[in-house]
C-alpha cells in the first residue's frame, strides 16, 4: 500500500515538473528568441523598417506571427527586425 501512493506520489511530482517545464519554453519568448539588441539608436530610416518589419508589428497580427513562427521553424538566426 505504501508503495502505490509513493508511485503516485513520484507521477504527480514528475507530472507537475514536466507542466512547468513546457509552460517556460514558449515559441515566441522574445527573451530566448532575440538575446541581442540589434542597435541603440537607430537611424531614420532604420526606424522606418523596424516598425513596418520589426517584432512588435509582426506580433500584432496573426499573418505576422505566422510569418515569424515560419521563420523559428525554419532556423532563422534573425527572426525580425
Amino acid at each position: 500500500m505504501l508503495q502505490g501512493m509513493l508511485k503516485r506520489t513520484c507521477l504527480a511530482v514528475a507530472n507537475t515538473a514536466q507542466t512547468l517545464i513546457s509552460r517556460d519554453k514558449h515559441a515566441f519568448n522574445r527573451a530566448l528568441l532575440k538575446p541581442k539588441v540589434r542597435c541603440h539608436f537607430p537611424k531614420p530610416m532604420e526606424v522606418k523598417r523596424i516598425n513596418a518589419h520589426g517584432w512588435q508589428a509582426r506580433m500584432s497580427t496573426p499573418e505576422g506571427r505566422r510569418v515569424l513562427m515560419n521563420r523559428i521553424l525554419r532556423g532563422r538566426h534573425n527572426i525580425s527586425h
